[in-house]
């Protein structure tokens, strides 16, 4: 019993850690680059809010299915495994717990600390100050804690701040709505042909530039085996909670872009702008508060990804010294030498983000943020081609429709980044990728029996 996972959370916390781990701070700034694109064509940005979110809830929905099929510890390292086989399975929950959880873990601690010295007037002019990084440091620390001290803290703050973060998204998709229909303008905007960023395809552009803003709904699957009903709650609380999102971003966007003229919504400063017009001088504050609330909601999830993700490949006998990463610690039921090394590979691409942005490497930029989920997009495939193949007790809509829309949306994805990123870019990125599979095929198990 002692490396056993017990079922602690229920169907509240989940649909949370859906909710709250996918909000957190794209939606604040995507639509500004979004209003870039489109200018005044309203109707282009809500349909790339409606695509965005299917191509995220297409996959959510597919692993909703397999939920009630499976069940071990690992979420999505159980399907690939049980579809594609052992193999497979070991070098998805390795991708996860060396590049996936950590390098966006750390990227996030980077931006709540980011929005907390903007909003206390630190060093605003320096964009990589010293407090940035003392701060960031501070709040992966902290959350690390929260998580391993007490497991019913993190899923109060988990339920806490998205309950928190959801309140700027609505009360401005529904104020900013009313405000700018009777103050006209709404109409001006819809009239406006002004576009600041010309691309060859708005509506296109505007699609990719949703995609971070949908991330992580794959958290909670990784929790599988500690939800309460899990095979009944994980589908709902996946599906349910990706036509909250979609919801709630659609609203927003239709009161952003309802609360501020487009020339200010497209400009860097566009959302604040649009607060403050909405709600006076007192918004601008209260939007930078909500961003940091929302970015360590997000963090806190991915933070809870991310502790397991070690756990998995190990309970399975897999990875580098299974039995030291197994042992779950018996009062609070975290497997914490997991937790540690995801720590301090969360340090590591803290590093990396950091030296990216700071111009370490010359001219040449690696968008992590950007390319890890296009690459975890595309080691979805196997999985949904499997399904076709192996699920024949499923429905037609089931076994076919669902993963075949899920695969084009992943290739649609692809395509978008070599567009978008540059083949180079790609192929940079792939090839420190097949270092870190390289690492994990050293401590691949052939004889593993487990």
């Amino acid at each position: 019993m002692k490396n056993q996972l017990t079922r602690k959370y229920g169907f509240v916390t989940a649909i949370c850690m859906v909710v709250g781990t996918i909000i957190g701070s794209g939606i604040f700034f995507r639509n500004e680059a979004i209003i870039a694109y489109v200018g005044g064509r309203m109707f282009i940005g809500i349909a790339a809010w409606l695509v965005g979110g299917f191509i995220s809830l297409s996959a959510a929905y597919v692993f909703g299915i397999l939920a009630t099929r499976y069940e071990h510890v690992g979420g999505l390292v159980d399907y690939g495994e049980a579809l594609v086989g052992k193999r497979y399975g070991y070098y998805f929950g390795w991708f996860m717990a060396t590049m996936f959880y950590p390098s966006l873990t750390g990227i996030l601690a980077w931006v709540s600390a980011r929005f907390t010295v903007v909003l206390l007037g630190w060093d605003v002019n320096s964009f990589f100050s010293g407090q940035t990084y003392v701060l960031a440091l501070f709040y992966v620390i902290a959350i690390y804690a929260i998580n391993v001290l007490s497991q019913r803290l993190s899923g109060i703050f988990q339920v806490s701040t998205t309950i928190i973060k959801l309140i700027p998204l609505v009360f401005m998709g529904i104020i900013g709505t009313i405000v700018g229909i009777t103050n006209g303008t709404t109409a001006m905007n819809l009239q406006s042909d002004y576009v600041r960023n010309v691309v060859y395809n708005p509506f296109l552009a505007s699609v990719v530039a949703t995609a971070f803003a949908y991330l992580g709904w794959d958290s909670v699957l990784s929790m599988n085996s500690e939800i309460k009903n899990s095979k009944k709650v994980l589908p709902i609380a996946l599906v349910a909670g990706m036509f909250i999102i979609i919801s709630v971003y659609i609203l927003y966007f239709i009161g952003i872009f309802s609360a501020a003229p487009v020339q200010v919504l497209a400009d860097g400063e566009g959302v604040r702008g649009a607060f403050v017009n909405v709600f006076r001088d007192i918004g601008g504050t209260a939007l930078f508060v909500f961003i940091v609330i929302s970015c360590l909601g997000t963090l806190n999830g991915l933070m809870i990804g991310g502790q397991r993700a070690q756990y998995a490949i190990a309970i399975r006998g897999q990875g580098s010294n299974p039995e030291l990463f197994t042992q779950v610690d018996k009062i609070t039921n975290i497997p914490n030498n997991s937790a540690a090394l995801n720590l301090l590979l969360v340090a590591f691409w803290m590093v990396v983000f950091a030296g990216n942005a700071a111009g370490w490497y010359g001219n040449f930029t690696l968008d992590t943020p950007g390319l890890v989920p296009i690459f975890f997009l595309v080691f979805l495939l196997p999985i949904y081609l499997s399904m076709m193949i192996k699920e024949k007790t499923l429905g037609f809509f089931k076994r076919f429709v669902a993963p075949a829309a899920a695969s084009f949306c992943g290739l649609f994805m692809l395509f978008a980044a070599i567009i978008s990123q540059g083949a180079y870019r790609v192929l940079i990125f792939t090839a420190l990728f097949s270092v870190f599979m390289f690492f994990g095929f050293l401590f691949y198990k052939k004889d593993n029996k487990i």
